[in-house]
């Protein structure tokens, strides 16, 4: 054998030469979207997509939305109302083979669910039977709901199940009002060339601000030149920038008037943008879009930045690093996700509540939280199915587990408790059929 290697020393070396010149012409055409690298790597995603949502190409199941179990029990498996904050929960996800939203009492009873079923709504814009995503939605005083069809379509349904109005923006993620009732919301940007930030094209999202009784676009900021009018560039110059998806913008946030003056750094109407691929949250100034503030540090790949009535942050950490196992406890190779809360005057934060061994909190991806009056804290575990109330001495207070069978939970993709009276809301009778 060490004959044969020596006489062909020279065709061996020239082969390893070349295959390790084809495996890098391969990695440059990737990393610079040079022709056919685009092309392999979606073919690359297509087969990866193929084979984690085959059946739900078949239209069997809704496999995008479904994740391991982690623990036993169906429903509300703890529930000590003594110590809960009052009220309903409302929800959205998939409950059975429905994407659609509901309102829970505290025993997991449904008070309502609202009569649409979300992966009906698209069909000409679904790739398959279930690929619909329910991402931001938001529960009006009259009952209606707003929700962001991810990336497709952001519509206003009535309590009823009636769509009364739906547009084409691409919008994801969340919904919040400002102090004047219009809607804001993350949307898909379109493909940029800016050489002074980066020598080959990207994509970048938006801002829109709708009009919650029409659905229409009345304002959008593009956050693109924000950052290039702020002076800011080194924010998204980072080593291996998401080309794809620069800033992976996850939420918006008005500062209302009922909070603004607890902010005297910031203005009614600035906004607060969570950007999970750079580990930023930036306060933008709506009238000049400016940024005008940013923190990043301690947390990784955040979602839902809040401004809170005592003049602080909160937000969801997810840190998703590794998979949830038994083995790590359910809480990935980080110690599970946290809740953050940053004082923007000084810069500072601590932990309002994190992963520990007597709750393994862990949403790698997604999730939403809420402070609520009592000092409690609701928190939508999107990846484990599941919604946690925690008290101040970190002991859950109410669990609810969106069993789909023995082996996997269905997406909760967002919570909020809010008040009995949406109970007493009611839908005329429908008229009965003729003879």
């Amino acid at each position: 054998m060490l004959k044969v290697v020596k006489e062909n020393a020279g065709l061996i070396t020239s082969a390893v030469c070349g295959v390790v010149l084809i495996f890098l012409l391969g990695v440059v055409a990737g990393v610079q979207r040079w022709f056919p690298g685009p092309l392999v790597a979606d073919a690359i995603a297509a087969a990866y997509d193929l084979r984690r949502n085959a059946f739900a190409y078949l239209g069997d199941e809704p496999t995008m939305h479904l994740r391991p179990r982690r623990g036993p029990g169906d429903g509300v498996v703890v529930s000590d109302p003594a110590r809960m904050e009052p009220g309903l929960t409302f929800m959205t996800g998939v409950f059975g083979r429905t994407l659609t939203a509901r309102l829970y009492a505290a025993d997991g009873a449904i008070v309502h669910e609202w009569p649409i079923n979300f992966f009906d709504v698209a069909r000409p814009e679904m790739d398959y039977p279930y690929d619909a995503l329910v991402h931001g939605a938001l529960l009006l005083d009259n009952g209606d709901i707003l929700v962001n069809l991810d990336d497709k379509t952001m519509m206003r349904v009535s309590y009823c199940g009636e769509i009364l109005w739906r547009n084409n923006a691409p919008t994801h993620h969340s919904i919040a009002l400002d102090t004047e009732g219009f809607a804001w919301a993350p949307m898909a940007g379109p493909a940029y060339r800016e050489p002074t930030l980066f020598r080959r094209p990207f994509r970048a999202d938006r801002i829109g601000r709708f009009n919650p009784d029409t659905g229409e676009l009345v304002e959008e900021i593009d956050l693109v030149q924000a950052l290039m009018r702020s002076d800011a560039v080194g924010l998204v110059t980072i080593n291996n920038p998401n080309l794809d998806d620069l800033f992976h913008l996850n939420d918006v946030e008005p500062l209302t008037h009922a909070n603004a003056a607890a902010f005297p750094m910031f203005k009614e109407g600035d906004l607060l943008l969570s950007l999970r691929n750079t580990n930023q949250i930036w306060v933008v100034d709506r009238t000049t879009h400016q940024i005008k503030w940013r923190f990043l540090g301690p947390m990784v790949h955040q979602h839902d930045a809040d401004f809170q009535a005592d003049g602080t942050i909160t937000l969801l950490d997810n840190r998703p690093m590794g998979d949830p196992t038994a083995e790590n406890g359910w809480r990935g190779e980080m110690g599970g996700s946290r809740i953050l809360r940053i004082n923007p005057a000084d810069r500072t934060f601590d932990v309002l509540y994190h992963s520990d061994r007597r709750n393994a909190f862990y949403t790698a991806f997604r999730g939403k939280h809420q402070l609520l009056e009592n000092g409690n804290i609701l928190i939508a575990e999107t990846d484990g199915g599941r919604v946690i109330e925690i008290a101040p001495d970190d002991e859950v207070v109410w669990s609810f587990i969106n069993g789909w069978d023995e082996t996997r939970v269905a997406w909760v993709m967002s919570a909020r408790r809010v008040q009995d009276r949406f109970s007493n809301l009611t839908c005329p009778a429908a008229a009965p059929a003729a003879r």
